[in-house]
């Protein structure tokens, strides 16, 4: 519940973030990285982590480099770009007068416009491995892109054909949302692939134990049988001269060896192995047996 609690806390803060976006344009030197500082905060809000869930500024053959490379569940990627156009939404909200303020505007509409296009030439996925085909353009603040589309209707639309996807920080945490659902059912699915090859693997073991288990049965009965062999080679061939020796009372008083008594009992069969014969290479202990019934023999 806390880290639930932590992660709401972190989201608000990021939220919070882009109403504070007008600080931010005041600063020069901050309104440059003003996307992508917003950006990266609600990556850590969602719970996202880097190098791990995404990376920042990846490399690619052209030497561009992408804000941010999202991973997603089964090894794709997804490519978000957030060095969104300010400085005209900025000249606007400075303005004084309406027409200053309009032609600001509108020149913030075709900047976003020309910043899509320019997107859409860079193609990144056709840049990056297991990229899927489009490309996320991020636009840190609801109002900044709610402007472009009063002057541009089209422009969603536009960017679309040229597969690219303008998302605001609502749209985006949406999708970010998406994605960590994707890595939870993924890793449920891995689990659970796991749980089976554990499964499988026990039967397999188990399997053999069984076949040890029944190897050491007949072992044993062969042992019983040797054994029962051997009492009874004592019993007939052997006792009937030391009982003479007894009777003949040359030894002392009382002497008497006792009586050999047979092993009745064998082994259960084990279950499911019924159908195995004695055709299995015997071991030890059958050997052994045999040895055993051999020498009671004659």
């Amino acid at each position: 519940m806390a880290a639930g609690n932590d992660s709401a806390d972190r989201l608000d803060e990021a939220l919070a973030q882009v109403q504070r976006l007008g600080a931010i344009f005041a600063n020069a030197g901050q309104r440059g990285r003003a996307g992508e500082l917003v950006l990266e905060n609600l990556l850590q809000a969602t719970g996202m982590d880097r190098h791990r869930d995404f990376e920042l500024q990846m490399g690619v053959e052209d030497g561009s480099r992408p804000d941010v490379v999202l991973t997603l569940a089964g090894r794709g990627k997804l490519v978000i770009d957030a060095k969104f156009p300010l400085d005209e939404f900025g000249r606007a909200a400075a303005a004084q007068a309406e027409p200053e303020r309009r032609r600001a505007l509108a020149a913030h509409a075709k900047a976003v416009a020309g910043h899509v296009a320019v997107l859409a030439k860079r193609d990144y996925p056709a840049k990056i491995k297991d990229a899927i085909d489009f490309t996320v353009c991020f636009v840190p603040a609801e109002d900044l892109l709610a402007a472009a589309y009063a002057e541009r209707p089209e422009l969603f639309y536009d960017a679309m054909r040229q597969r690219v996807l303008i998302a605001t920080p609502t749209t985006l945490v949406g999708l970010l949302w998406g994605v960590a659902y994707g890595w939870q059912q993924d890793a449920r699915v891995r689990q659970a692939q796991q749980i089976g090859d554990a499964a499988a693997e026990l039967h397999e073991r188990f399997g053999t134990v069984m076949a040890h288990l029944h190897k050491t049965g007949r072992a044993l009965n062969t042992a019983v049988s040797a054994y029962n062999a051997l009492v009874g080679s004592l019993d007939t061939k052997v006792l009937p001269q030391l009982r003479k020796l007894e009777d003949l009372g040359i030894l002392a008083p009382g002497t008497r060896l006792p009586d050999p008594a047979a092993i009745p009992a064998q082994t259960r069969p084990v279950p499911g192995t019924a159908g195995r014969g004695d055709s299995d290479t015997p071991d030890g202990a059958d050997r052994a047996g045999e040895a055993l019934e051999h020498l009671t023999q004659g």
